[in-house]
């Protein structure tokens, strides 16, 4: 169920230290990638707001001000809110300045179907720049294609907690999360699903340390993989499944693009 509302005055649905997702919607982006950011507002006005982005340092979006066009998804007045917004500037190293305009498209919040599995599993961490990471996860990708493994990668079979749109696992707490990473999981056909994920929640749990991570580059053919092999899971086990299309978090579509007429 979603109501749209058109305004002048788009700061009434954001606050201060509110946190908000940022889904690439820009016209010249690959179209094939699930693409998000995450940030908290600083500052907002009538139709513009200032967002502290969580990994956009280094000057990496430099490139991007005045032809990204971002979704901004946020949750105001107990309900899901998404508005489109365009980067026209950075004020400094990681607060991005955005003008918001169209429709502000509210929607009710969904879970997305979790399930705990074993599978083989590689988590590949370190304290570098998401342009870092995106540069690697591009090498990676290239290499599965063409080859169809990649040299020196071994899998091992582990405990994880999967949903199309994260992953959470237990580490030692010796060897803490870093703020990015690439996560390969094999599921039961095909190449492993690479992802680049952010750690968004740590909870020490006896002797470890269980982690929570927030897919932010991914194939949205992945997404759907995750998401079918989840829904077999659940099913098998006579549970409930929600597809993952159900939560606009997940998705680089608005929710009038998903009504326009074929």
């Amino acid at each position: 169920m979603s109501n749209h509302s058109n305004i002048s005055d788009y700061s009434r649905y954001f606050t201060l230290r509110q946190k908000v997702y940022l889904v690439n919607m820009s016209e010249e982006r690959n179209s094939d990638i699930y693409e998000s950011l995450s940030g908290i507002v600083t500052s907002s006005g009538l139709n513009t707001i200032e967002l502290s982005v969580t990994h956009g340092g280094h000057g990496a979006h430099n490139a991007e001000v005045g032809k990204a066009t971002y979704k901004l998804t946020s949750e105001a007045l107990g309900s899901g809110i998404q508005v489109l917004a365009d980067l026209t500037g950075i004020v400094s190293d990681n607060v991005f300045k955005f003008k918001m305009h169209g429709t502000m498209e509210m929607f009710q919040r969904r879970s997305v179907s979790r399930v705990d599995l074993s599978v083989p599993f590689f988590h590949l961490r370190g304290n570098f720049p998401l342009a870092f990471f995106k540069k690697e996860w591009k090498r990676v990708m290239e290499h599965l294609r063409n080859d169809g493994v990649l040299p020196g990668l071994v899998l091992q079979e582990t405990e994880i907690n999967l949903s199309a749109g994260g992953i959470g696992i237990m580490v030692d707490p010796n060897n803490r999360p870093t703020p990015l990473a690439m996560f390969f999981v094999t599921l039961e056909k095909g190449l492993p699903v690479c992802a680049l994920a952010e750690t968004v929640w740590e909870k020490r749990v006896d002797e470890r340390l269980q982690c929570g991570f927030r897919f932010i580059h991914i194939l949205k053919t992945d997404q759907e993989r995750i998401n079918s092999f989840i829904s077999d899971k659940i099913r098998m086990s006579g549970g409930t499944h929600l597809d993952y299309k159900r939560n606009w978090v997940l998705l680089d579509k608005m929710v009038a693009d998903v009504r326009k007429p074929g």
